[in-house]
């Protein structure tokens, strides 16, 4: 089936301004499509909340079809397993700062280079908290998790395991299902997944992953900024000590007692970002008209093709995925990536530079930043060509 382009960047009005750039920076987050702008707006112009008297019944129910299309969307067990956070930092956190009470000293938590800061420095907080060590896997020369050095690391103390599913820095997709298998036939250790950059692009079945947790952002996939889920299995969820305590959470509450409220409010205290989980109930209602595949296709041919054309200049070194994805990160020798994405930054071009909060997974490459392009499906092979003709140009100006 083909993907029309055009006819889905028209969903978006960052493209009818004026000022508007080449943006090559969606791993980072996503332009928004004009429905969660309306939906935005519509709660703004309303006087409800959710859940708090009669007269905001309407806002509610919008509020709790969020859920259901999330569940929907990967395939969650129930509405129940569907939490909001923040984004995917807070949703990680959710989980290591609610299993606590369940981590002794000696205790383990496996981790890897290939993670975001995210994941990667909450682990050792909590680690440090809780006296329990973290085993930190290497990455292979495809930035894949080394496997074997996984097997060896599960042991009857190992409490946890985190796996990211795709990178910020080279797209490189990891077998999850697959080390989620071998982690069940030799540990009873509770599993996270980071699918932050994993679901714009991946079409994920949670129930069949078998993960006990699973973590994205919304801005992600054409979302809101500060929104996020975790999700994963009701008992793995039910676990979790509350972050944060107050509001909806308390299901009693008297001198002598209090007890917390079921799923999913027992961890959603305080009052919701309401707007957030109603533009987004809106954006996963939009993206049901569009070919999830055919879209993906176009943004990874872009990246294809940019590969292509950057192995062409002799001092350029690229980080990307064996695989085809829409990431590929790069560097030029003796050129400082800052002063290549300042000139590029000059010429109209919207790119990433630096570590991507990824320090471990840049000192695995071995280089101190890099610039990194990221495309979706409302880029053209036109914005490309901008690129190129702005990276030619900057890379005359710096010789």
């Amino acid at each position: 089936m083909m993907f029309d382009v055009q006819q889905f960047r028209r969903q978006f009005p960052y493209f009818a301004q004026a000022e508007a750039v080449v943006y090559f920076d969606n791993a980072a987050t996503s332009l928004k499509p004009q429905c969660l702008i309306d939906a935005t707006v519509a709660f703004y112009q309303s006087a409800g909340s959710v859940h708090r008297s009669q007269y905001d019944a309407k806002q509610t129910a919008l509020f709790e079809q969020a859920r259901t299309r999330v569940k929907r969307l990967i395939h969650a067990e129930s509405e129940r397993a569907v939490i909001w956070t923040s984004g995917t930092t807070q949703a990680i956190n959710t989980v290591a700062n609610g299993l606590i009470p369940h981590l002794r000293p000696d205790d383990e938590i496996i981790i890897s280079e290939a993670d975001h800061h995210a994941n990667f420095v909450t682990w050792h907080e909590i680690g440090k908290k809780c006296g329990a060590k973290i085993q930190v896997l290497p990455i292979s020369d495809q930035w894949l998790i080394d496997e074997n050095a996984l097997i060896k690391a599960l042991n009857p103390r190992t409490k946890l395991v985190a796996l990211n599913f795709v990178s910020n820095v080279t797209g490189t997709e990891q077998p999850v299902a697959h080390l989620i298998r071998l982690i069940r036939q030799s540990s009873q250790a509770l599993i996270l997944v980071d699918a932050a950059q994993a679901i714009s692009h991946i079409k994920i079945d949670l129930q069949a992953l078998d993960a006990d947790y699973l973590a994205f952002s919304a801005h992600k996939i054409y979302g809101p900024n500060g929104i996020g889920i975790l999700t994963g299995k009701p008992t793995a969820l039910e676990l979790l000590q509350p972050l944060q305590y107050g509001g909806k959470m308390v299901a009693f509450a008297s001198k002598q007692e209090i007890r917390f409220a079921d799923l999913p409010y027992r961890l959603e205290a305080g009052t919701p970002n309401i707007a957030g989980v109603i533009g987004f109930n809106a954006v996963l209602e939009w993206l049901q008209q569009w070919d999830f595949e055919a879209a993906e296709r176009h943004a990874v041919a872009l990246a294809e093709q940019a590969k292509v054309r950057l192995k062409k200049y002799p001092n350029c070194h690229l980080f990307a995925s064996p695989a085809p994805s829409s990431v590929v990160s790069f560097v030029f020798d003796r050129i400082a990536c800052s002063d290549l994405a300042t000139l590029l930054a000059e010429q109209q071009i919207a790119l990433r530079t630096g570590v991507h909060c990824a320090m471990p997974y840049l000192t695995r490459l071995g280089v101190p930043a890099t610039l990194r392009l990221s495309f979706a499906p409302y880029n053209t092979f036109e914005e490309l060509e901008q690129f190129f003709r702005a990276l030619d140009k900057a890379l005359d100006l710096l010789a």
